[in-house]
């Protein structure tokens, strides 16, 4: 715990530092080459990415890639890299992680990017239950180190529950993406173990993708299933159809509640407990110039979640559901929406 504390505050030392003086290091040497590998193009958190490389005046050139939502673009972008030889990988998620470096256990590496080229990673949901690391807060043992966003979920429930008691949550999930699945997982054992139950709908698939008419009905199963709120969790398909599913919440006058920030802040969901997706890329750029930049060894790098994390309210959602939030939360909560 002592090294994971130390981890993070030596960042938001960095950070503060990086913020009052741009620029403060100085490109020395060659560039380094930085290969990205990106889920669905670029977001905040490679914002926030090149926003710290910048303001650090790192020498860093990054070198682009997006497997487009599809982990069968993965090999091409694999043999680029055996063969150009960066000096480090970035990977953006679990998939893609996953596709990057494979679990703890894998017995056959053949398949992944050479060992000898550190990976950082960032936006794993769950990087033990994919098995990227045994556990957060310690190294790898392994040229893979990373960060991940979201707030443990058992702190998510206590959010919800800080807000407004309940004994029944409703979600959907993509089955294609193991970081929702991981988190279904996750959701149903944490209910089991704390008395509450989950309502759980899979989203269907056409033509071998999961499918945006589904999910109108599926939030109308939850509702009529007895849910109290409904959950939105580290899933790119939900959140892509953040509009639909908040929309149609609304209509039910079923509160939603969100462990990633995009939801709150660009869709009706009314509240949740989340990570800033730019400081999560500040975060993987900081473990990136500890790498490249003071020859810190990937796998002796903690991986770990940002020590930050946002409780944030949509007090226009709360007005037309009249489910306004109590004082207690009012005291720390960010309110938008106003």
């Amino acid at each position: 715990m002592t090294k994971l504390l130390s981890s993070r505050r030596a960042f938001l030392t960095t950070l503060g530092a990086s913020l009052a003086a741009p620029a403060i290091l100085k490109a020395q040497g060659a560039r380094k080459r930085i290969y990205m590998v990106l889920f669905r193009g670029e977001t905040e958190v490679e914002q926030g990415y090149r926003a710290y490389v910048q303001e650090r005046g790192l020498p860093f050139e990054l070198i682009i890639r997006n497997i487009d939502r599809n982990r069968a673009n993965l090999p091409k972008f694999i043999d680029e890299i055996r063969a150009t030889k960066p000096d480090l990988v970035y990977g953006w998620g679990t998939t893609v992680a996953l596709g990057l470096v494979g679990t703890q256990d894998a017995a056959d590496r053949s398949a992944f990017i050479p060992p000898d080229i550190p990976c950082v990673y960032a936006l794993v949901a769950d990087p033990v239950g994919a098995k990227l690391a045994s556990q957060l807060g310690t190294g790898t043992g392994r040229n893979v180190t990373g960060v991940s966003h979201i707030v443990p979920l058992a702190s998510q429930m206590a959010a919800i529950q800080a807000y407004r008691p309940f004994n029944k949550i409703g979600m959907i999930f993509n089955p294609q993406e193991e970081n929702s699945v991981l988190n279904v997982r996750a959701m149903q054992a944490l209910a089991q173990e704390k008395g509450y139950s989950v309502v759980v709908e899979e989203v269907s698939m056409t033509d071998g993708k999961p499918d945006p008419a589904a999910v109108p009905s599926l939030v109308d199963k939850v509702a009529d299933a007895g849910a109290q709120f409904f959950y939105i969790g580290p899933d790119t398909f939900v959140g892509d159809q953040r509009h639909a599913i908040t929309a149609r919440s609304l209509e039910r006058r079923l509160p939603t509640f969100t462990a990633t920030e995009l939801e709150v802040r660009t869709s009706d969901c009314l509240f949740g407990l989340v990570s800033r997706y730019d400081n999560v890329g500040r975060f993987a750029a900081y473990k990136s110039e500890q790498i490249l930049m003071q020859g810190l060894k990937a796998g002796s790098l903690p991986v770990e979640t940002l020590q930050r994390f946002s409780y944030i309210v949509n007090m226009s959602v709360a007005q037309r559901l009249k489910l306004y939030p109590p004082m207690s939360v009012l005291r720390f909560a960010e309110v938008i929406g106003v």
